[in-house]
């Protein structure tokens, strides 16, 4: 059974219609099927009898009444700053190439490529975007924050104005303190700021009372409604561990009963460090387990495996996709 047959009716009970779509050898996705932005529930449940193998799905954007934020790049301040701008969303997705969509409800929001020429960023209010868990050419979709579940409860994006063009604020005089990067927008200058403070703040309300402090020292501050969403943003990257700013780097948390399971197999410890570096955000979320990170780590591949094995073996790391069906086809873990 394939990606498609599987989740089409996970979507359906949500009130989302999906359909097949065709992986071309270039890369390029296209619909398997004639019709599919007015597709409805009914019939997309009778194309999983002829589709059934097939391993990407699609959605038709305002038929679902979904519009996507698609960031065209896997750098996570873009999506940061996206979502500071538009507000925060529960349900963030990764492509298979490692960029970032964040879902939210639609609200007449029309299919805008490039509303700003210097950002990598689409608006897909219309026509229709692959969903996870498809794989594609370069890797799997995958759900990387939120649940099916969220599907019901998605917030409005803003700053996107009623003519569905988006909103975009001209650059005026600022009075900053010296914690603000020159040239920096208000909104990216207030969330650098908001990811700092966050490695100090106890909690989130004392971290929103420190983002409004630094809201203050702008010669025209923000409104309140985006201070307080860009202290939410900033507060989830600090309870998914990682905060990460300009000239910051991620941090991985190392309990002492870690090493005391692991002290006889330091290898198995680099690769749990190296592993909640990249992915212990995901907060027990799934991950492309690549084999490429043995290269990266100095090891061999044997010696990269046993490490694995280990950190199987001792509850630190499940296997949840075996892989190996070929090259498109990696193993899928999670950290325990």
């Amino acid at each position: 059974m394939g990606a498609f047959a599987e989740w089409q009716p996970r979507y359906a009970e949500h009130g989302i219609a999906t359909f097949p779509v065709d992986i071309l050898e270039d890369g390029r996705k296209k619909p398997a099927v004639g019709g599919y932005l007015k597709l409805g529930a009914q019939y997309s449940s009778q194309l999983t009898l002829k589709f059934g193998g097939h391993e990407a799905l699609g959605l038709a954007c305002r038929r679902n009444k979904i519009t996507v934020l698609d960031v065209d790049t896997p750098d996570e301040r873009v999506l940061a700053d996206a979502i500071s701008r538009h507000g925060y969303t529960p349900f963030i997705v990764r492509s298979g190439s490692g960029n970032w969509q964040a879902w939210y409800k639609n609200s007449g929001e029309r299919r805008r490529v490039r509303p700003e020429a210097h950002v990598p960023i689409d608006i897909l209010g219309d026509g229709y975007v692959v969903a996870p868990p498809s794989l594609a050419r370069k890797g799997r979709y995958e759900l990387v924050q939120g649940s099916m579940d969220d599907l019901d409860r998605l917030p409005p994006m803003k700053r996107v104005t009623n003519n569905n063009e988006q909103s975009v604020e001209k650059p005026k005089p600022k009075a900053l303190a010296s914690t603000f990067r020159e040239g920096d927008g208000r909104n990216n200058s207030l969330f650098r700021r908001a990811l700092q403070c966050a490695r100090q703040a106890r909690t989130e309300q004392e971290l929103v009372q420190m983002v409004a402090h630094a809201n203050q020292q702008f010669a025209e501050p923000l409104p309140m409604d985006e201070a307080l969403s860009v202290s939410h943003s900033a507060w989830g990257y600090k309870e998914k561990g990682r905060l990460m700013v300009p000239g910051g780097e991620a941090t991985a948390v190392i309990f002492k009963s870690d090493m005391d399971h692991l002290w006889d197999a330091p290898n198995a410890m680099a690769l749990l460090i190296r592993l909640r570096l990249a992915h212990g955000y995901r907060n027990g979320g799934p991950f492309a387990l690549a084999q490429a990170i043995a290269a990266s780590m100095g090891l061999s591949v044997p010696t990269y495996r046993e490490a694995r094995d280990v950190l199987v073996d001792r509850c630190f790391l499940e296997i949840i996709h075996r892989g190996g069906r070929g090259k498109n086809d990696p193993p899928i873990a999670r950290l325990l």
